[in-house]
């Protein structure tokens, strides 16, 4: 049985892949990968390899190649057949290789007539194989469009594409440009195409076939989400899903861009005419978002986040904020610090405030290094349970994240003058980690401008939505000294956790981030009903056009009309809500929070 296989993964990786000793179902193999940084594709294929030979053995334990993209074919027991006329196939146009693999077979007395290759032919087969004929075609049709990437073609013109060829018979292909991974399943169901999104950690380090077994045992490839696409299911493993008959997945750098159900072939009328009429995504098709980079739904389960609808503004919103200290031992002697007090600014007004401290104290108010609202208190009262309730009532305006009247595209890296990157030094620092976990959490960084080639705006969302799919939020599982590292090994964690990920990525990228404290509307049936029970975590970033946004990886939206701002600083320790020392007595303590976040009527009331 012919097997195909195809990788996409978010950064670089280099998994092992061994053919297996069974020659009953292999007669020649071949892999192309690109070498990281590279849009030249390496090749290494033995057409009548049929068991373990120093090539498969190399393949097996070669830990130099890495890339983001592989794509492997294994021909089942059939006639042998010259290099030439083994898969995959690489070709160039644009400067850049495309590699194609292809499963089926076609009627070779309607390859000429209704696939040409044109009168001389651009791209022209070396071997005798319906599939390397159709690979000509295809390129053919695509220099012929001006395009010079997959994407550049339109999703809904490629399948249209494909379609035209399964016309001619049974086809199963994988296709790339280095970037976009593009699987197509046969429109009459021959054969089959599997695939699976996996993130880290994964169940298992291993997937295999009887033929091959693709083993991620670097230490890196632990950390890389993935897109496999095979014949078969290389696991037992849930989350494995067949292409439906006719049906085209994109994915890019280990997520997927598109999918889209099956088109009609176009008829010969419509082809003379198909390099000038307008192709219109088909009724059933179905295609991301280029901003969500990403499968519906999250691969830990998570459903998508339910915040209210986008609404006019202003909102006006009240919230009860009540925190109590409980000690077991009297305490005697005590200083303590509170920022509960809303921004108010042209986004958000504060209309009305009350903080009510018990036991009281003589209060000092001042505003912070950070712009932060605080006040503080020295109780040298003797005391067993502190409260502190504070009451806000704030109008909320809404705020774009538009480039303004040109809506001009900012890309990555930023250039900061001198005398702004030295006020924005402390949002451009990284947390202190170990130089390797910085390495690797930048590659992982970097995945995302790749994926959204350069664009600030996009790369930043991506990562945004991406922490929100790909990320657990598990009560308890980490602590307040967990580091961005081990939230990006672990893929779970709370607001905090992902709030500090986001910010040591960002800040990787040179875009200047910050911790933001404050509250949020979550309603009866948000995913995370809990967030509104105490105060919220999230991201803001510094664009150069539009100054500070806020961005919610625990929700994968933008901080809108549902979040009230409160505190911010480098990280949790320059914004905590509240905090304190305790000089003598204590001991026991029991800390209880309670948020109360509602909308106020038109009438000013409740």
């Amino acid at each position: 049985m012919t097997q195909m296989l195809g990788l996409s993964f978010d950064c670089p990786a280099s998994p092992s892949i061994e053919l297996l000793n069974d020659p009953s179902a292999r007669n020649g193999w071949g892999l192309a990968w690109y070498p990281a940084g590279d849009w030249a594709a390496a090749m290494v294929k033995d057409p009548n390899s049929t068991g373990r030979d120093p090539v498969t053995m190399a393949l097996a334990t070669w830990k130099t190649f890495r890339s983001t993209v592989f794509v492997g074919h294994v021909r089942g027991a059939a006639k042998r057949r010259t290099v030439q006329d083994t898969h995959p196939f690489v070709r160039s146009h644009a400067g850049r290789s495309w590699v194609l693999a292809h499963n089926g077979e076609l009627d070779p007395e309607r390859l000429a007539t209704d696939l040409p290759l044109g009168t001389p032919p651009v791209f022209e087969p070396l071997g005798r194989t319906d599939s390397e004929h159709v690979f000509c075609w295809l390129l053919t049709r695509i220099r012929a469009l001006g395009v010079r990437r997959l994407d550049a073609i339109g999703w809904p013109r490629l399948a249209e594409l494909l379609a035209q060829v399964n016309a001619l018979g049974q086809l199963n292909l994988i296709l790339t440009d280095g970037l976009d991974l593009v699987a197509y399943r046969d429109v009459g169901g021959f054969g089959s195409l599997h695939w699976i999104r996996r993130i880290p950690p994964h169940r298992t380090g291993a997937l295999a076939t009887r033929t091959y077994t693709v083993d991620f045992e670097d230490a890196g490839d632990a950390n890389r989400s993935m897109i496999v696409v095979s014949t078969t299911p290389l696991s037992d493993e849930p989350g494995w899903a067949l292409l439906e008959p006719g049906e085209m997945l994109v994915a890019r750098m280990s997520c997927v861009t598109a999918r889209l159900a099956a088109v009609p072939a176009p008829t010969r009328a419509e082809l003379l005419q198909a390099d000038t009429r307008e192709i219109r995504l088909p009724a059933t098709a179905r295609a991301a978002s280029p901003t969500e980079m990403a499968t519906p739904g999250s691969a830990h389960g998570r459903p998508e986040a339910t915040l209210r609808p986008p609404r006019s503004s202003p909102r006006i919103v009240t919230v009860a904020h009540r925190t109590t200290y409980r000690y077991e031992k009297p305490v005697e002697h005590s200083t303590h610090l509170f920022r509960l007090r809303p921004v108010h600014d042209d986004a958000q007004r504060l209309l009305a405030h009350e903080l009510v401290i018990a036991p009281d104290a003589a209060r000092v108010a001042f505003d912070d290094v950070f712009g932060n609202h605080a006040t503080r208190i020295d109780l040298a009262t003797e005391f067993k349970e502190l409260t502190i309730a504070a009451r806000s009532t704030v109008e909320l305006h809404a705020t774009s994240m538009s480039a303004g009247p040109t809506d001009e595209r900012h890309t990555i890296p930023l250039v900061w003058m001198p005398w702004q990157r030295e006020m924005m030094q402390p949002y451009l620092l990284p947390p202190e980690l170990p130089e390797t976990q910085l390495v690797e959490l930048s590659r992982y960084a970097m995945s995302f401008v790749a994926r959204q080639d350069g664009d600030l705006v996009e790369s930043v969302t991506d990562i945004n939505r991406t922490i929100f799919k790909d990320y657990a939020y598990v009560k308890g599982a980490t602590r307040l000294e967990t580091t961005p590292f081990e939230v990006y090994r672990s893929r779970q964690g709370v607001c905090q956790d992902f709030a500090n990920l986001f910010i040591c990525l960002a800040r990787l990228l040179n875009v200047p981030a910050r911790y933001r404290v404050g509250y949020i509307y979550t309603g009866a049936l948000h995913a995370n009903p809990a967030m509104g029970d105490a105060s919220h975590a999230w991201v803001e970033l510094y664009l150069p056009w539009i100054g500070w946004r806020g961005f919610d990886p625990t929700n994968g939206c933008l901080a809108g009309l549902d979040h009230v701002r409160v505190a911010c600083g480098r990280n949790y320790r320059d914004a905590t809500p509240t905090s304190g020392t305790l000089y003598r007595g204590g001991g026991g303590e029991k800390l209880e929070i309670a948020v109360r976040f509602e909308d106020v009527g038109d009438d000013g009331r409740l």
